[in-house]
């Protein structure tokens, strides 16, 4: 009977030593878990840091843009003109000239008389003309222009969800430096 007991107690004694060593091996093993999800932990805060600088600098920037404008733009139409023009005359008109007025007698007969007239007529008048005329005109202006475009972001309804963005960021890294502590003492139950 004594080797009956000996032979349970070397397998019990091997049994409790692969046992203690696949709980090493599944200790190490977690150990290892734990360092990996601490790593991706800080990377995830880094790159949510990043991602709210990211978020925020988009928030101060502007949006630029070049508009280029090449068309040809067809004109047609008629303008129609109702004026009335003032025109004011200020002048003298000399008349130098010699009429020959016949003069009956009666029985001498008739005589033929030379009278000479000069004379500076002034003229002062001033008259309106009326113009009423429509122009017709067609014509195809070509239009080539760069048109700049310079949005704020901060005046865009953009930005609201810009704020909303950097919010759900920050909780997230809220929740991420939270779970640090997780991941740091699973077995403590204060943190929550």
């Amino acid at each position: 009977m004594k080797k009956g007991y000996l032979i349970i107690l070397i397998l019990l004694t091997i049994l409790t030593v692969c046992s203690l060593a696949l709980n090493g091996v599944v200790i190490v093993g977690l150990l290892r878990a734990q360092r990996i999800a601490l790593d991706a932990q800080q990377t995830a805060l880094d790159a949510v840091s990043d991602a709210r600088t990211i978020v925020t600098g988009i928030s101060d920037g502007t949006f630029s843009y070049t508009l280029t404008v090449e068309q040809e733009i067809p004109i047609a139409t008629t303008i129609p003109f109702n004026e009335e023009v003032s025109v004011p005359i200020h002048t003298t008109i000399p008349i130098s000239t010699t009429v020959v007025i016949p003069i009956n007698a009666g029985l001498l007969g008739t005589f033929s008389i030379d009278v000479p007239i000069r004379a500076i007529i002034p003229v002062d008048l001033e008259f309106t003309v009326p113009i009423s005329q429509s122009v017709d005109i067609a014509t195809t202006v070509p239009l080539d222009v760069d048109v700049p475009i310079n949005i704020p972001l901060a005046e865009t309804p953009l930005i609201d969800y810009m704020d909303e963005v950097d919010a759900a960021l920050a909780r997230f890294g809220e929740a991420l430096e939270r779970l640090e502590g997780k991941l740091t003492n699973p077995f403590n139950s204060d943190e929550e």
